[in-house]
């Protein structure tokens, strides 16, 4: 009897060293980097604070298209703007890569022999089923019922009334994600559940008990409000904000600070509603035993300016939307870290598939950051890569931007034949608000040559020494929006 009961814990020790790690990856919308383990003290973040202790914070994380449908194209299939084409929404050439041969993380996990449901905003707007329905609740987005039916010009952007958790989207995101964890425990398959926050994106509804977390707080306001020194009127676009009723007008004059503040408050109080939902979330990961099998992944799609530069949205190439948060919790590796190497979303399909274990698609054009969880001090990418076109709903003009440590070089180029327009070069460390454009300064010509080389050497170029990417896909045709 003694000797079958060492065989079979010898067959279940065997069992779990050879069982692949679950993935629970956490999307959040439109949140930049406010959070408190992110150096901003007001911020009542406690479940992320405690996240970023189990594992590791990258401090120089960017995404590369600061709009939600752009960037969830891009992390979700390991591919540049230029390469998967979407703008806003998805383009007609997104989904028909996302439906062949460049499909989403979730569909390569789920082919990969994973049980993989999709729950809350991941995609935008499109949507795909994997091994369960995929859902999302586009409401309750007012407490109000009735004004989720009014135009969003007839409703304020930010309201915090004595309700539950659950009287707003997110809350009955958090429930269904619960209900999907206990059902993907009983699989005999790791499982890759993705969960999508709508909050902290506009309008900043929540529950008044985080509402209240801010009451006597000093929030500070904008560092610079103005738009930055000799900067195309189009490098900060016409402000999101603009769309919900206020009695002033966001787009033509720079806010009372009054009210400024008030903004600033729904905004901390959107996250920590959100933080509290991932704080749900990984308390029952941890009460089913699933935790010590599952890499945690949280992140938003981009950031978002706060009258940062006149801009109160995001769809700029500005650290304000590009820096964006990324926590990385995984068994087996050290934990309290921090990376100040310069990592981006696209990063982030090829680093799920190295920490699980499975293949990776050898189309990416991301670069694993496991290395990092290793030794988080190592020289990594020189330079991270966004960009941002402008016209609606076809657009005529990107900028390409290229940031280093000491400098954002952005060049804004016709579509059609890629000519010139103009730029900007912002010098990081003397300005890190990017406040001034240096870009027509005599005395900065070399300096303007070097960065535009640099960009035009592309992403390649920037990779870590002794790691190259193989990858060649086609640029995408010009965008040509989908149905969804």
């Amino acid at each position: 009897m003694k000797c079958i009961t060492i065989l079979i814990l010898c067959l279940l020790t065997l069992t779990c060293v050879g069982q692949k790690p679950n993935v629970l990856l956490i999307i959040s919308d439109d949140l930049r980097t406010e959070l408190n383990c992110y150096g901003v003290p007001h911020m009542v973040t406690p479940n992320l604070d405690r996240l970023a202790k189990q594992g590791i914070l990258f401090e120089q994380a960017h995404c590369q298209q600061a709009v939600c449908s752009a960037s969830r194209a891009s992390f979700l299939t390991g591919l540049r703007p230029d390469s998967i084409g979407a703008d806003y929404p998805y383009s007609v050439y997104t989904v028909e890569k996302l439906e062949s041969d460049r499909v989403s993380i979730m569909r390569h996990f789920m082919n990969e022999g994973y049980y993989v449901r999709s729950i809350g905003k991941v995609h935008h707007v499109y949507n795909e089923d994997f091994s369960e329905p995929s859902v999302i609740y586009y409401k309750p987005t007012y407490a109000d019922p009735h004004a989720d039916r009014r135009p969003k010009k007839e409703n304020p952007p930010f309201e915090h009334p004595n309700v539950s958790d659950e009287a707003y989207k997110d809350g009955l995101h958090t429930r269904d994600a619960i209900e999907t964890l206990h059902r993907m425990k009983a699989q005999q398959k790791p499982f890759f559940l993705a969960v999508g926050y709508t909050k902290p994106h506009l309008p900043w509804n929540a529950p008044k008990r985080y509402w209240d977390l801010y009451e006597n707080v000093d929030i500070p306001l904008a560092p610079v409000k103005e738009r930055p020194e000799r900067t195309p009127k189009h490098a900060v676009p016409w402000p999101p904000l603009s769309r919900y009723k206020q009695d002033f007008a966001p787009e033509k004059e720079i806010l009372p600070n009054e009210y400024v503040v008030q903004l600033k408050r729904a905004y901390a109080a959107s996250i920590s509603y959100m933080d509290a939902q991932v704080g749900k979330l990984l308390a029952e990961l941890d009460a089913l035993g699933l935790r010590d099998n599952t890499i945690v992944m949280f992140i938003s799609d981009h950031g978002f300016h706060l009258g940062d530069l006149r801009g109160w949205g995001k769809e700029t190439n500005f650290d304000y939307c590009t820096r964006s948060p990324w926590i990385l919790s995984t068994p087996d590796f050290p934990t309290d870290l921090r990376s100040k190497g310069f990592v981006e979303y696209v990063d982030i399909y090829p680093t799920l598939c190295d920490l699980a274990g499975i293949s990776s698609p050898a189309y990416l054009e991301g670069t694993s950051v496991k290395p990092l969880l290793s030794n988080p001090d190592r020289p990594w990418k020189s330079a991270t890569f966004s960009q941002f076109p402008r016209h609606y709903p076809i657009p005529t003009f990107e900028g390409y931007s290229i940031r280093t440590r000491h400098f954002r070089y952005v060049e804004w180029r016709k579509l059609v034949d890629q000519s010139f327009i103009t730029h900007e070069l912002y010098n990081l460390a003397n300005d890190p608000h990017e406040s001034n454009n240096l870009a027509d300064l005599p005395e900065y010509t070399k300096i303007i040559a070097h960065m535009k080389g640099r960009l035009d050497a592309g992403w390649k170029a920037a990779l870590p020494e002794g790691i190259s990417n193989q990858s060649n896909n086609p640029p995408a045709p010009p965008f040509e929006p989908s149905r969804y």
